[in-house]
């Protein structure tokens, strides 16, 4: 049985769902403020539920941080990030220029994310451990691909686009809990691009850059690489595909998120019951989930404390929960200050894995302890979300940038982008 989470299409809604949802974001519209001062020219490409069309950079650069600003989108454990922001904004730019039709666009997706995926096979964990924002150390590489099937580049001149991609990767995750996060995704998109867009200038790379000595493998990993791509024999899409996430925050607190909300559906507590929460993490944890005491949305969204808190206080977790009113609330700041997330022993054991799995420990002031545990988040392909839900996420996501009629239309446009026309994919995001 394919699942949501093993079917491109609902990674490419939850992707253009999440660009509609992000529109409105401070960081949104300070690209746009930023891509206006540069000059922002009318073009094919849409810029996602706005009224502006530009060229294939601005509008790649612009959709890529209103899909990632939310952190609602998708998830992949082979970069442990986030595929699809990282580069179906270059693929809908070309598709939208190039006026291709559903299929055309559907092969550019599962080209471009199969090519990052490649490449992170052969360098991950390592990579991750060293602080590299996987979204766009890897995304480079698939961005660039849809624009050299725009552009007709020939094998070398892809290789070039490739090759220049090494020495354009980047993003650390210092800058989890802030507007650069997302630029990051936006970031991988539009440099994607430009690298193949040089390539079909005439300029050249080394066609081992990311394997041969001193290349991006042993650069951003320490390590030589290890074993060969095997695109079109391994389908990562296929044997592994992605999360669809749940809930609009840091994926590292999904699995926590579910079994809290699970637990307080059927035995409701109040703030006042509990002394003190322990949360026992992996290895990733401390890494992503940076932000223990927020003071914005931003960072709340990178805060286990905040998830908890929010959950037990004000009710579940959704795109409205994450304001800043909400973060500042008296209630909410001071029950985080009794949550204390460490790793945990037993989960540190397992090494520098990417599905967040999660041991609580709540304290009550009658002297009782809680016990709870979850190893995998609802919405990865062995715990797929429902399409119902699928859909219902689309559509709330969708309420700022269109009426309904037009948010189903896209939505079942994308659900069968095989068979989509030309003229369908140009109307997509064009309120």
């Amino acid at each position: 049985r394919t699942t949501c989470s093993k079917r491109p299409n609902s990674a490419l809604q939850t992707f253009f769902a999440c660009s509609l949802a992000g529109i409105n974001a401070p960081v949104s519209k300070n690209i746009l403020n930023y891509l206006k001062k540069e000059g922002l020219k009318e073009g094919p490409c849409r810029l996602f539920g706005t009224s502006y069309s530009s060229g294939l950079k601005e509008a790649s650069l612009f959709n890529g941080v209103s899909s990632h600003c939310m952190d609602f989108d998708d998830v992949s454990w082979a970069t442990i990030g986030h595929p699809s922001v990282s580069v179906a904004p270059s693929v809908f730019a070309c598709a939208q220029k190039g006026k291709w039709n559903g299929k055309q666009t559907l092969l550019a997706y599962v080209l471009a994310v199969e090519s990052m995926h490649q490449i992170a096979r052969l360098t991950m964990p390592q990579l991750s451990e060293r602080g590299w924002h996987t979204t766009l150390a890897y995304g480079v590489f698939g961005a660039a691909v849809p624009a050299v099937r725009l552009l007709g580049l020939n094998e070398d001149e892809c290789a070039n686009a490739l090759g220049i991609a090494v020495s354009r990767a980047g993003g650390v995750r210092a800058n989890f809990g802030t507007q650069t996060k997302a630029l990051h995704a936006g970031l991988s998109n539009r440099i994607g691009i430009d690298c193949a867009e040089m390539a079909a200038c005439g300029i050249n790379a080394s066609h081992n850059a990311v394997e041969g000595a001193d290349g991006f493998a042993l650069c951003f990993t320490g390590e030589a690489i290890k074993g060969e791509v095997d695109i079109g024999e391994f389908w990562d899409l296929h044997e592994n595909g992605l999360v669809i996430k749940r809930y609009p925050c840091c994926s590292g607190t999904h699995p926590t998120n579910d079994v809290w909300d699970e637990f307080l559906s059927a035995h409701p507590l109040k703030a006042e019951d509990i002394d003190h929460i322990e949360a026992g993490v992996s290895l990733l944890g401390p890494k992503e989930m940076t932000c223990h005491l927020p003071q914005n949305a931003v960072q709340a969204k990178f805060s286990l404390e905040f998830a908890l808190a929010y959950r037990l206080i004000f009710g579940k977790l959704s795109l409205s929960s994450f304001t800043d009113q909400n973060v500042l609330a008296p209630e909410i700041q001071a029950m985080m200050k009794k949550i204390k997330m460490e790793v945990s022993p037993e989960l540190a054991k397992l090494g520098f894995i990417g599905t967040a799995p999660i041991r609580l420990k709540v304290y009550l002031k009658d002297g009782k302890a809680i016990t709870l545990s979850n190893d995998l988040a609802v919405g990865n392909p062995e715990k797929p979300l429902p399409e119902q839900v699928v859909k219902e996420k689309f559509m709330d996501c969708s309420k700022g940038a269109a009426d309904q009629e037009k948010a189903e239309k896209w939505y079942e446009i994308l659900k069968n982008l095989e068979n989509a026309t030309q003229e369908e994919i140009l109307s997509l995001g064009n309120p």
